[in-house]
This record gives C-alpha cells, sequence and structure tokens, in this order.
C-alpha cells in the first residue's frame, strides 16, 4: 500500500485534526485558509497540492505545495509525534513534483526559536534563512 498520496475529501476530519496540533507545524488552523471546500477548490486546480501520509486508515501527516512557477513553498507540513519516517516521505515525494515541475529551491516558513521544527528541516538539509515576520488581514 502506497503511503504518500493526494488528498482526497474523505481525508479531510482526519486532516483538520492534523491541522490543530499547531505544534506539529507552526502553524494555526483556520477555516478561511483550511475549510473543506478550500481544500477541495485546490485539488480540483492542482490535483499534486496536497498530500497526505496513511498508514492503515490513520493520517499521519500532511504536506502542502504552493508555487506558481516561481517560487516553490511547502505549506501545512504536519506530521504526527514529528515521526521522521513520514517527515522524509512526505517531503521526498513534494520535492520531487517540484523537480518535476522545474523548480531547483523549495522555501517553507516555521515560527522563530522552534527547536523541535528547526531540527525537522536540519534533518531534510535544508538552510535556515532569516527571520521574518508575517502580517495579514482579514479581507
Amino acid at each position: 500500500m502506497k503511503m504518500v498520496q493526494g488528498y482526497r475529501d474523505i481525508f479531510y476530519e482526519q486532516l483538520r485534526q492534523l491541522y490543530l496540533h499547531s505544534e506539529w507545524y507552526g502553524g494555526v488552523f483556520d477555516e478561511a485558509r483550511d475549510g473543506r471546500e478550500r481544500l477541495a477548490q485546490k485539488i480540483a486546480d492542482d490535483s499534486q497540492a496536497i498530500l497526505v501520509y496513511e498508514r492503515d486508515g490513520e493520517l499521519l501527516g500532511t504536506i502542502s505545495i504552493i508555487e506558481d512557477g516561481r517560487v516553490a513553498w511547502l505549506y501545512r507540513f504536519v506530521v504526527k509525534d514529528f515521526d521522521p519516517e513520514v517527515t522524509k516521505e512526505l517531503y521526498d515525494a513534494a520535492a520531487k513534483i517540484l523537480k518535476e515541475r522545474g523548480h531547483s529551491e523549495v522555501l517553507v516558513y516555521t515560527p522563530v526559536g522552534d527547536e523541535n521544527l528547526d531540527a525537522r528541516y536540519d534533518s531534510l538539509g535544508m538552510t535556515k534563512g532569516g527571520d521574518y515576520t508575517c502580517f495579514y488581514k482579514e479581507l
């Protein structure tokens, strides 16, 4: 059975539960970005944009790809309990897709000072960049 696969709506509730664990990815679940309809539209636009890792019917991780031809980001890179096998397989799958799309670099944003997430990206051979702050506003 293939562990990494494309997201489908049947995974939504388990995916939502993963997103509620901000400690595993440093993000915050937001219905405006992570609602069922938003994810369905994202997959309709790009069937490879959200990958999940499933084992024995349980979702253990997910990674989303945001890319526009110029830049590629990993988004919502959530791995239950920081499992290194799940982390590597999701990263490798996303990196392969991005490389096939012509990208030679990928970015990921993470909270400043989170040692677990720093260790995750270091273990994947990623180079740590400068600290940035994200601003947002509801429209």
